[in-house]
């Protein structure tokens, strides 16, 4: 109860914060606000008849460069007591939490050159915040050849309670847009890459590749691990149909592919054990909307 008020405390300072600077730049100032739910289906564990699906939702709120997120994610299971984790009577986990605030700048230095750079701070846990924190600087600068190239460069070092890693990042994006607004676009990078094609400015379809990668520490009566940690990785491929009725709103709708799934287990002080808990791949899906004020 105590880490949800303090979730509600801080995302009603961010809306007043947000509030206020949309009153002091009502022209110059966005506030987009994003909801989403997914869903991914049953699948068992490879070396097991075990299997979980997952439930999730999140709220993104951005204005003036800051962003503020929630994200839950409700895990079903069967078959506990053929786990590899736990203690094989009680589920592992109910319901997995994420907090992310951050800050992000982009400019030009000059009409070819671009850059951009920001700060991520967030608290993924069970049910007790303390020891869940996490964070991470990132930084790139870009160059525009032409109205339909450009390419950035970039890094990112991030940091929580059981590992510090940083990593490079790339894109190439190319845009060919008529002027009915249909027409293609391609964005080849690490850790993500997309590609679609807009009909109109109101309707595109995208497809998207991408690596997901948490770590949520447990709460202090876990029976996988008490206080310590779970990191989950997976890889997902989706196919969306993007939907932009007016400018103010947004849909996207579409099928996932999650494969290359594994589960790792942390004590306390951050160190690995037991094995690595690989699942097989799953269908699922998800829908946002979003709204721009």
């Amino acid at each position: 109860m105590r880490q949800f008020k303090i979730l509600i405390l801080t995302l009603l300072t961010f809306c007043l914060a947000v509030s206020v600077g949309a009153e002091e730049k009502k022209s110059s100032t966005p506030i987009s606000i994003k909801a989403s739910g997914s869903y991914i289906s049953e699948s068992d564990f490879s070396d097991s008849k075990a299997a979980v699906s997952v439930i999730g939702g999140k709220i993104d709120l951005k204005a003036a460069g800051v962003s503020f997120s929630y994200e839950g994610k409700n895990y079903s299971w069967e078959n506990v007591d053929k786990l590899d984790f736990g203690n094989g009577v009680d589920d592992p986990w109910d319901t997995l939490h994420r907090v992310t605030l951050g800050y992000s700048h982009r400019g030009k230095i000059n009409k070819n050159w671009f850059y951009g750079a920001g700060i991520t701070g967030t608290s993924a846990f069970e049910e007790e915040m303390s020891n869940s924190f996490g964070g991470a600087i990132r930084g790139n600068i870009g160059y525009i050849f032409n109205e339909n190239w450009k390419a950035l460069i970039g890094a990112r070092v991030f940091v929580n309670s059981i590992r510090t890693s940083a990593m490079p990042f790339l894109s190439v994006m190319y845009e060919d847009y008529e002027e009915d607004g249909s027409g293609l676009f391609v964005t080849i990078g690490a850790p993500s890459t997309e590609a679609g094609y807009a009909f109109t400015n109101t309707a595109k379809v995208r497809f998207k590749f991408g690596v997901d990668g948490k770590t949520y520490r447990l709460k202090d009566s876990s029976t996988v691990a008490s206080k310590g940690y779970i990191a989950t990785s997976s890889m997902m491929t989706g196919a969306y149909f993007d939907w932009k009725p007016f400018k103010a709103f947004s849909l996207s709708v579409g099928p996932e592919y999650y494969f290359a799934r594994e589960m790792k287990t942390y004590d306390e002080h951050g160190n690995r054990f037991g094995g690595v808990s690989k699942q097989d791949a799953a269908l699922g899906g998800s829908l946002t909307f979003g709204y721009k004020f």
